[in-house]
C-alpha cells in the first residue's frame, strides 16, 4: 500500500484528483490529508474533521471492468469495507443509504466518490472517505457526529488503522471484480439503516413518510408508502430526514 501524506489541503479528494492529472497513482494508492481545509460531503454538506485525529483519506481505484451502470456498487463495497473496520469495535453497525456509516443513530463515517472518464468508461474512481477516530467534540451544527474514541474509550494509532481499513476496502473490492453483485447486495441491505422501519424524507420541499424496503442494484431506494404504493428513488431525489 502507497501513502501519500499532505499536511494540508481543501480535501483528500480534490488533492488526489490534482496529483492524478500529474502522475500515474497506481490502484489501492491512498492520499491522507491531515487537514482538510474544506472537506466534503455529499451535495453540498460539509465534512468536520480536528486536524490529526481522524482519517481524511481518498483510496484510488481503477475499475476498468465496471460498467457504467454498475457505478453505485463502488459506494457499497466501500460503505462494507468500512463497516467491517467499524464492525470490529462498536456492534449496533449500520449503512445509511446512501453512503454514511453509523453506530447506533450516530455518524461515524462518510464517503464521497469523484469518477474520471475515458469517453463511456471508467478511467479511475477517487474514493473520500472521512472516518471519524479520536476527535472528542464537534459542533453543534452536528449533533449526531461521534468518533470511535468517544463509543470505545480507547485510542486509536491513525497509520495502524488505515492499514487495517484499507485491507478491508480492497477485500471487498475484490468481490466486485469477481462480479458477486448478489452478495454485495445482500450485505449491504443487511446493514441497512432503520430498514423495515418508517422514516420521514423530502422529495421537491415536501415530507413524507414511508417504510425503507431495500436499495437496489442501481443504488435506488425502495420505498412503501402509507398507501401501499412502492417507489424508487435516486440519491439526486429525496432526503432522509
Amino acid at each position: 500500500m502507497k501513502i501519500i501524506k499532505i499536511k494540508e489541503a481543501k480535501s483528500s479528494n480534490s488533492a488526489a484528483l490534482e496529483l492524478f492529472e500529474k502522475q500515474d497513482l497506481k490502484e489501492g494508492t491512498v492520499i491522507w490529508v491531515e487537514n482538510q481545509t474544506n472537506g466534503r460531503g455529499q451535495n453540498t454538506n460539509v465534512w468536520e474533521s480536528e486536524p490529526g485525529q481522524n482519517l481524511t483519506i481518498s483510496i484510488v481505484l481503477r475499475p476498468l471492468f465496471l460498467k457504467p451502470e454498475n457505478q453505485a456498487y463502488l459506494s457499497k463495497i466501500v460503505s462494507l469495507g468500512l463497516a467491517d473496520y467499524v464492525g470490529l469495535f462498536c456492534s449496533e453497525v449500520s449503512v445509511k443509504w446512501f453512503n454514511d456509516i453509523f453506530i447506533r443513530d450516530k455518524k461515524v463515517a462518510g464517503i464521497l466518490i469523484e469518477n474520471t472518464w475515458l469517453g463511456q468508461k471508467f478511467n479511475a474512481s477517487i474514493i473520500g472517505i472521512g472516518l471519524n477516530l479520536n476527535q472528542e467534540k464537534f459542533s453543534g451544527s452536528l449533533p449526531n457526529a461521534v468518533s470511535l474514541k468517544m463509543m470505545t474509550e480507547v485510542p486509536f494509532v491513525l497509520e495502524e488503522s488505515l492499514k487495517l481499513l484499507h485491507g478491508l476496502i480492497m477485500t471487498r473490492y475484490e468481490q466486485l471484480k469477481e462480479s458477486d453483485f448478489k452478495k454485495i447486495d445482500e450485505s449491504y441491505n443487511s446493514l441497512l439503516y432503520r430498514s423495515g422501519k418508517e422514516c420521514s424524507f423530502v422529495k421537491d420541499g415536501e415530507i413524507f413518510k414511508a417504510i425503507i424496503i431495500k436499495v437496489e442494484a442501481n443504488g435506488h431506494l425502495q420505498l412503501k408508502h402509507n398507501d401501499g404504493r412502492v417507489g424508487c428513488y435516486g440519491m439526486h431525489e429525496i432526503k432522509m430526514i
